[in-house]
């Protein structure tokens, strides 16, 4: 009966340490709250701060048990985030203003592009100065581009028509192997993402949007304003984190952001030096366009007051809109 009774203790004793074993390869994930977010598009160097902060158990640390998705599109992760399917997508929070005047209920949480990277990119051989110097060029660009909109202001705001230039809509999955190819002479995509793109087959110069006047806000988080009231407090880590993330980068850190997207997409047949090449060249674009020195993440009304009145006279959204509508810092460390 004691050998029994020994047996008996000694399994228990295993139970428990097994049980407690289990616990702590959990570690910090358990009872972790969950957030799905969505990203834009398939990898690029733009989502090196989301990964780096998962790779890094920066999340982790703060409670957060964080799922990346890759995105096929800001307008289909922004559609995904206002029915609930996400939680917090990273996309153009301009984009996010137009979808808003289709119905769907959302708000900036963040801004970190907040600087137009909207932009024509020409054969850097073909020593294209100014707008004015676009007439009689083939320039590409596809259907849902956040350009579309913007293409005639565009021309307009230089003195010309579509009939000056020859614009072919094309996929978005054929525009930047139109271009590399020869077969067109400008493509129309955001600066900071299509010149490293092109970079080795066909160098690049860009006019941007932003210099002819018209304004228009790029990457930030975005979340729907239930989800900001339930889960304020949790989405406020979440948001510290990628700001924490993103100033760390740039603070002479961007290769372990380069290093974080390729470990944890390996099979997506990434270009280490392009993505170094879009976080680099995305830089100057983190500052905003009306207030010097601002922090990461903040938005201002100044820069949101431009945008507004250039979405405007495009005819992108209805008269009477005001800033605070479309974001909010209350989320963003002090």
């Amino acid at each position: 009966m004691s050998w029994i009774n020994d047996q008996a203790r000694r399994l228990h004793r295993r139970g428990m340490m097994a049980a407690m074993a289990c616990l702590l390869a959990a570690g910090p994930a358990a009872g972790a709250e969950n957030f799905k977010v969505r990203m834009d598009f398939s990898p690029w160097g733009m989502h090196a701060a989301m990964h780096l902060a998962v790779q890094k158990g920066w999340f982790e640390k703060e409670g957060l048990n964080v799922e990346v998705e890759d995105g096929t599109g800001t307008i289909n992760t922004l559609q995904l985030l206002a029915a609930g399917r996400v939680d917090v997508g990273q996309v153009s929070v301009g984009t996010m203003a137009v979808a808003m005047e289709n119905g769907l209920d959302l708000k900036s949480i963040a801004g970190f592009a907040r600087t137009g990277d909207l932009a024509v990119m020409t054969d850097a051989g073909q020593k294209v100065a100014s707008p004015q110097d676009l007439r009689g060029k083939k320039i590409v660009c596809f259907a849902t581009s956040p350009w579309v909109p913007f293409i005639d202001p565009f021309l307009k705001a230089n003195g010309m028509s579509r009939g000056d230039v020859n614009l072919v809509m094309v996929s978005p999955s054929a525009m930047i192997s139109t271009y590399a190819s020869g077969n067109s002479d400008a493509f129309m995509s955001q600066a900071p993402f299509g010149v490293p793109m092109v970079g080795r087959a066909r160098p690049a110069t860009s006019l941007l949007l932003e210099d002819s006047g018209i304004s228009f806000p790029s990457y930030g988080l975005a979340a729907t304003p239930d989800t900001i009231e339930k889960r304020g407090p949790a989405l406020a880590k979440f948001v510290a984190v990628q700001v924490r993330a993103w100033q760390y980068l740039y603070d002479g850190h961007l290769e372990e952001g380069v290093q974080a997207i390729l470990a944890r997409r390996p099979n997506a047949n990434l270009d280490a030096e392009v993505l170094r090449g879009q976080l680099e060249a995305y830089r100057p674009f983190f500052n905003s366009p009306t207030v010097k020195d601002a922090p990461i993440g903040r938005q201002y009304d100044s820069d949101w007051a431009a945008a507004i009145h250039s979405m405007e006279q495009a005819g992108m959204i209805k008269p009477g809109r005001k800033p605070s509508d479309y974001y909010t810092n209350a989320l963003l460390p002090d």
